[in-house]
């Protein structure tokens, strides 16, 4: 279940193809035991979001292959993986190092640069109207069916008639949701109402973030989502010409919970990472060191074990990772000002490691934490 945003994170509103192509480079043994990984968030979060990987590999046709360096894996390959991350990573710190060395294949996912970057996607809580009052005013359009009118078009009503209409927001918050490709809209009777990608207009897409640095709005270490929307609150006139440089238009459709990743599975904040679906295996292991905000001054390191759970069309190459930070303001916070560089490594089970591991089992007793 790909969308055509979702996954892609903030950075695409300034940024395209960051990474391309890259490589990936196979580690030691040796190497794997020097890693100094050492996981920052909870074993419950990890387990959650490792069930939601083993749900995908259950379901998938038996004859997909997921490709490691020059190994190919079956669905129950995968999970008989994740089943064996499971025991290790629960090992005290020196015997899990030893373990995924002897146990697991490790790959450097670099960029050109021979490092990784990150950006990060949240799933917005917008509020809405169920009909235009002052400013919600711009329509949320259901999918029309295939169209090529431009944004500009269809903000001046070409699909009056043909696009049901699900909400009103500010066209701010509106342009945003597009961007992101999922959120929920939160009306003032209290009611909320879940919407998810449902299709596009074919047009390109052009990037507002890269039009306003070129103007010199904003310098490439300053650009960033919250700026974006500051500087087009302060000026308003603005909108509608730096909202017609993205041709592109993007059409929702209501959903009964928060869309999932493309894995058609619910993501894990702090857990689920977007990456290029034509070159990483989906539902796989990595691990992440970077850094990200707690608030706009302060920063904090990152460092943990993720799962491939989603991509987009502007995370390209090895080394480019997009975390997905969940809903609410500390998300939107982390989202919007992420565009870090890291490091990125891949992880999966040796054959040889998998014999005897029963993947209908679980591993470990922890509990799964709520979303």
């Amino acid at each position: 279940m790909k969308r055509w945003v979702l996954g892609m994170g903030v950075w695409f509103l300034f940024a395209t193809n960051v990474g391309a192509q890259g490589t990936l480079v196979p580690l030691t043994a040796a190497q794997v035991e020097q890693l100094q990984w050492q996981d920052d968030d909870t074993l419950a979060t990890l387990n959650q979001a490792i069930q939601r990987s083993l749900n995908y590999y259950q379901r998938v046709q038996p004859g997909t292959r997921f490709t490691y360096g020059e190994e190919q894996y079956s669905p129950q390959e995968m999970q008989a993986s994740l089943r064996l991350f499971q025991r290790v990573v629960s090992l005290p710190l020196a015997q899990r190092r030893r373990a995924l060395a002897q146990k697991f294949t490790v790959f450097a996912s670099q960029n050109e640069q021979g490092a990784a970057f990150f950006t990060g996607y949240y799933q917005p809580e917008i509020p809405a109207r169920r009909q235009p009052q002052g400013m919600w005013n711009t329509p949320v359009h259901g999918y029309p069916g295939v169209t090529q009118a431009s944004r500009t078009d269809i903000q001046q009503g070409a699909l009056a008639g043909q696009a049901p209409v699900l909400a009103y927001l500010d066209p701010i918050e509106h342009f945003f949701l597009q961007v992101q490709g999922s959120g929920l809209l939160v009306f003032p009777d209290g009611r909320r109402q879940w919407v998810g990608f449902a299709g596009h207009n074919h047009q390109p897409y052009r990037s507002i973030g890269k039009l306003l640095v070129q103007e010199g709005v904003f310098t490439p270490e300053t650009v960033s989502m919250p700026a974006i929307k500051a500087y087009l609150r302060q000026n308003p006139q603005e909108m509608p010409r730096v909202f017609a440089h993205n041709p592109r238009y993007v059409f929702f459709a209501p959903k009964s919970q928060a869309p999932g990743g493309s894995l058609g599975q619910p993501l894990t904040a702090g857990r689920s990472l977007a990456m290029d679906q034509h070159l990483i295996p989906k539902g796989g292991l990595a691990f992440v060191t970077t850094t990200y905000p707690v608030t706009a001054q302060s920063w904090r390191p990152l460092t943990r074990f993720m799962l491939v759970q989603d991509t987009g069309s502007a995370i390209v190459g090895h080394g480019r990772g997009d975390i997905f930070w969940g809903r609410g303001a500390t998300a939107e916070l982390r989202a919007g000002l992420m565009k870090q560089p890291g490091q990125l490594w891949l992880l999966v089970a040796k054959k040889s490691a998998l014999v005897g591991i029963n993947v209908s089992q679980a591993a470990v007793s922890l509990p799964i934490v709520s979303d």
